[in-house]
């Protein structure tokens, strides 16, 4: 099977599903009410915008899914990581010194609530870690160093 940074397109794959999946269940149902509420929309209005935006929602969220996992990925590679405790740890220092200071700005400037930024955090930081733990799984000791 064809690979990018030393893994697996079925890592890739995988992780870009998983990362989307829960992110879906985080503003889907998990923190629905808490991110309405930090949004200052209501569920009629979030609604009206995914009819507006029709399937390019979709296309936009999935690219923008395969971007994080690929970039994740990339840095996990430059890392040489190959077991799990490695890539989580990159996974999370990505997070913390990276992504959660870019979406602290929506809050700072852009008078998004501590809530809804929460609500962020906890998908983009279980959402991290979750990919790392894919790649982890498709970057082994052994599978590293497979001559393929």
């Amino acid at each position: 099977m064809p690979k990018i940074f030393n893994t697996s397109w079925l890592a890739v794959i995988l992780a870009t599903i998983v990362f989307y999946m829960i992110g879906f269940a985080v503003y889907g149902f998990l923190f629905a009410d808490v991110w309405l509420a930090a949004s200052g929309m209501t569920e009629a209005e979030i609604e009206a915008m995914a009819q507006a935006q029709g399937a390019m929602m979709f296309v936009w969220g999935i690219l923008i899914t395969i971007a994080q996992a690929l970039g994740l990925l990339w840095i996990i590679n430059l890392a040489s990581a190959n077991r799990l405790s490695t890539c989580l740890s990159i996974a999370f220092w990505l997070f913390a010194m990276i992504a959660a200071p870019l979406l602290a700005y929506a809050c700072l400037y852009g008078g998004y609530s501590l809530s809804g930024i929460l609500v962020d955090y906890a998908h983009i930081l279980v959402g991290y870690l979750a990919m790392a733990a894919i790649y982890a799984m498709f970057r082994g000791k052994d599978a590293i160093n497979a001559k393929t």
